[in-house]
């Protein structure tokens, strides 16, 4: 999810599947590591670092099931706000958006399994497209909305998309992108009209005399998402990651052992992009999970940021590096808008001390947790985080729940102990099903015992912190991005 080092989400992901040496058991159609107390390394030998809390318990529940698990508790209050617009829906209408959404993609002739591009900006409306695809037992493939029109094709080539939905402002590039795509059937719009595509507020008022129902679904192998990462080089590739890999980070992102738990009556501002897993997971699916309101920004501007958080006052931020500085720095921004302020975390990329101590600093005497952490597409994308009892700063946490890790030499292959550099390996069941038509990747950056090779260099102390320090093949970050 978050990270403080040389980055947190690199926009890819590969399948997981335990193998008889992690000493699992099954439950219901899930995979679950067995429940004990233990000490945060197995042995002097092994060298195989575990999370230190207890396993969460994973859920059976596909994805749109789970996220609307509890929704009778808050049903009636707002679910998505634009910032700029002041558009609103309630959880009761997402839902029934999502269902209407997905009922009309049944009825143009998508089947389980169809992939979905989207293409779009934070707004209200792409949460209930993703899980109106989802919830019909469709994929959901989110696009960067910056990608030039050639890119976008790459992508809905590359995943077979069958539809597309995108915004008027990008209709004409996602056009020309989808000329290119001759299995795409229908491209729908959000906002506006545009030639050759599909209003979907019209799809609000379609007679139809039935809502379509979810097929059955393996929680454990069938696609929720693919996003697009370069993984450690080349060509951005599908991560492909399952209901159960999204919903299983969810949970062990919001450990009551780890992080602040939010409800109903807080307030998140959603300005990272929900195109990327790190706001998918932990923006986008958390808040919805939980009743929160998200309020969603369509790019960061100074001044509808600032406007946002006046207005707003979130109770939660996830930040990147930059909007930390930001927030430390800018003369502008009123520090009394910042009052309702009770977590910020921060990853994606690394992390100055110096900038935390300024943000701290300046929003003296509030109290505000700190949290950063690590993770990559890959991983749902989180796999580390700073534990809410920690004041530690520059460091990017120990491992979540149901996690394992080690540090392996790059010479010899062999685990070593607290403070020894090497390349950090993380298992557990938030790690991707594989790389989509690409099994010599997928070998490449998971082996034989299930060992995600994140390509990042980094070492943990004896208290079981986490550094990150370098990678392998350096890729180029610009905003969060390789």
């Amino acid at each position: 999810m978050l990270r403080s080092a040389k980055r947190l989400l690199r926009l890819a992901n590969v399948g997981y599947e335990p193998v008889s040496a992690i000493n699992v058991k099954k439950i219901d159609n899930l995979k679950c590591y067995s429940t004990r107390p233990r000490d945060f390394v197995e042995s002097s030998t092994a060298n195989i670092v575990r999370s230190q809390f207890a396993d969460v318990a994973l859920s059976p529940l596909p994805y749109a099931d789970f996220i609307f698990e509890n929704i009778g508790q808050f049903g009636h209050k707002v679910a998505l706000e634009c910032a700029i617009t002041g558009r609103s829906y309630t959880y009761e209408v997402v839902q029934l958006f999502a269902r209407k959404f997905g009922s009309s993609l049944v009825r143009r002739g998508l089947r389980k399994g169809d992939v979905l591009g989207i293409i779009c900006p934070n707004i209200p409306e792409f949460p209930i497209v993703f899980l109106g695809v989802t919830c019909v037992g469709g994929v959901a493939s989110t696009v960067n909305p910056t990608y030039t029109s050639e890119e976008i094709a790459r992508q809905l080539q590359n995943s077979n998309a069958t539809f597309v939905v995108t915004v008027g402002p990008l209709a004409d590039k996602v056009k020309e992108a989808i000329s290119h795509c001759p299995l795409v059937k229908e491209a729908f719009v959000i906002g506006g009209d545009a030639d050759g595509m599909t209003p979907i507020s019209s799809l609000a008022v379609e007679n139809d005399a039935a809502l379509a129902g979810c097929p059955p679904i393996d929680v454990a192998e069938d696609l929720l998402v693919l996003p697009y990462s370069s993984g450690t080089t080349g060509l951005p590739k599908g991560v492909m990651l399952t209901h159960h890999n999204i919903t299983t980070n969810i949970l062990q992102a919001t450990d009551p052992n780890i992080t602040e738990q939010f409800t109903s009556d807080d307030t998140v501002l959603a300005i990272l992009p929900f195109f990327h897993s790190y706001a998918l997971t932990t923006v986008m699916s958390i808040g919805l999970r939980n009743g929160l309101k998200i309020v969603t920004l369509p790019q960061f501007e100074p001044e509808s940021f600032m406007k946002a958080l006046h207005v707003y006052k979130p109770n939660l931020l996830h930040l990147v590096p930059p909007l930390v500085h930001f927030l430390g720095c800018h003369p502008q921004l009123n520090v009394k808008d910042l009052c309702n302020l009770r977590l910020i975390a921060c990853g994606a990329a690394p992390l100055s001390i110096s900038i935390v101590k300024d943000l701290l600093q300046r929003i003296h005497p509030q109290t505000v947790s700190f949290q950063e952490g690590y993770g990559m597409t890959e991983l749902s994308p989180v796999s580390h985080f700073c534990p809410k009892y920690s004041t530690r700063i520059g460091t990017c946490g120990v491992l979540i729940a149901n996690s394992e890790a080690k540090i392996v030499d790059l010479n010899t292959g062999e685990a070593l102990g607290p403070n020894c550099e090497g390349e950090l390996y993380v298992r557990g069941p938030q790690v991707m099903k594989g790389y989509l038509n690409n099994e010599e990747a997928t070998r490449e950056t998971i082996d034989e015992d299930g060992w995600l090779h994140t390509g990042d260099i980094g070492s943990y102390d004896e208290e079981g912190f986490f550094h990150v320090f370098d990678r392998l093949k350096e890729l180029i970050k610009v905003k969060g991005l390789q």
